[in-house]
């Protein structure tokens, strides 16, 4: 392959986000010259099995493709048409665009294809994301016009309690529960305008370890709750940003622990470390009441809760991180065995 062709595969490989494209360059009969990543990904084949082999054997519907083949070979382009591959022996319905480049005399096409389940999952993340910024732009304004009438409030409970003086003691006792609320609502409120303020990711490459290891030293878990470190011993590096991480995975510790109190007995609130395919996998594991099935699928709506005082942001907020480093948050349970939340974070 020339320096120009490579000059191509570099920018095809570039445009549009290298991990969720693949890219397969063929030469004018079909026989595949050079391959991704992602398109090794895509199609679940080594880029060494695939150089050599013609692309029309994975190609299910050939009639679709080798119009795709005339249009581009005639037009130079040809964009955007549904075709079933065959993926290690699977079916995948991918979107697959073809682009005609002449080198140094020689036809190559360029085959721009994605996964129609990636497709999908990305328009979910679109979706979701909208959704918490339409929320978070509605949590601002009603934060902000709670948060002074709330302030107005603790300062005139705290004047009353000193008009008061010691001699009411049934009063002041009420006072304090009154002021106690307050303290709540106000961090209520607090929690609305940070989920509001979402910030975007500053990613550093390196290793988890040191911030599982650093929450643990810091976390005071309930008497009930024992907790265990299970790492990896020597975890891959990943992209991440430290203190983002550190609020996705001090929420699932926090949640593990009151699974654990909910439950009203003993438990164990297990941090492990894993590798499953291209992932790091940090795994957030309890002993709890578990989560019923039907509400697996709500847990992270925003303001969706099952807790009598929770505001329904902590898992919203914490998958929304996750999915700005390009990984995934997935949860595991059944009632009574405990719930396991894991954190997938791109090697």
């Amino acid at each position: 392959m020339t320096a120009s062709l490579k000059s191509k595969l570099i920018e095809v490989q570039q445009c549009l986000g290298c991990m969720h494209e693949g890219t397969v360059i063929t030469s004018a009969d079909g026989t595949i010259l050079e391959a991704t990543t992602a398109a090794e990904r895509i199609l679940e084949t080594p880029s060494i099995s695939l150089k050599g082999s013609n692309i029309r054997t994975l190609c299910r519907g050939l009639d679709v493709y080798d119009e795709m083949v005339r249009k581009a070979v005639a037009e130079k382009r040809c964009l955007n048409r549904s075709l079933v591959v065959d993926a290690a022996g699977k079916r995948k319905l991918v979107n697959m665009s073809l682009e005609r480049v002449d080198d140094s005399g020689e036809v190559r096409l360029v085959h721009v294809f994605q996964d129609c389940a990636d497709l999908r999952t990305m328009e979910e993340r679109l979706l979701q994301f909208e959704r918490l910024a339409t929320i978070g732009r509605f949590a601002s304004q009603i934060a902000h016009e709670v948060r002074n009438p709330l302030s107005s409030i603790s300062l005139n409970v705290e004047l009353l309690e000193d008009e008061i003086g010691e001699s009411n003691a049934e009063a002041r006792g009420l006072i304090r529960s009154v002021l106690r609320e307050l303290d709540r609502l106000n961090d209520i409120v607090s929690e609305y305008l940070q989920f509001s303020r979402f910030p975007k990711p500053q990613l550093k490459k390196g290793q988890v370890d040191a911030i599982i290891h650093d929450l643990v030293g810091s976390w005071k878990p309930p008497a009930a709750v024992r907790v265990e470190v299970a790492l990896m011993d020597s975890s891959p590096e990943v992209w991440f940003d430290e203190r983002l991480l550190r609020q996705v995975l001090e929420n699932l510790t926090r949640n593990a622990a009151e699974a654990i109190e909910t439950e009203g007995a003993e438990g164990v609130v297990r941090i492990e470390t894993d590798v499953i395919e291209k992932f790091l996998v940090i795994r957030v594991k309890d002993t709890g009441c578990g989560i019923p099935s039907e509400i697996q699928p709500k847990l992270f709506e925003p303001f969706f809760t099952t807790k009598a005082r929770g505001t329904g942001l902590g898992l919203a907020t914490s998958q929304q991180i996750i999915f700005e480093h390009n990984g995934h948050l997935l949860v595991e349970s059944q009632p009574g065995k405990g719930s396991i939340f894991s954190t997938l974070l791109p090697i």
